[in-house]
């Protein structure tokens, strides 16, 4: 009997999860070298991705319902 084992990708700043809205801004988890990872969030005014810095949970993050709005997908 073969078994398959799922390999996750260890690329450095692969998108791990979102973008999701949490409260009025979007945020995002990203990889780290370390294999761990970092929230990010969406400045709408700059149009760029920079590090949250506490302003959001990863809980919060897992359980914000994800967006499908290609404005915040052009940092990607």
């Amino acid at each position: 009997m073969q078994t398959t084992l799922a390999h996750p990708s260890k690329i450095v700043g692969r998108i791990v999860l979102g973008p999701r809205q949490v409260r009025s801004g979007y945020a995002r988890i990203v990889s780290t070298a370390d294999g761990s990872g970092r929230i990010e969030i969406f400045d709408a005014k700059a149009q760029t991705w920079s590090d949250a810095s506490g302003e959001c949970t990863f809980s919060e993050l897992w359980s914000a319902a994800p967006i499908f709005d290609k404005r915040y997908f052009s940092g990607l």
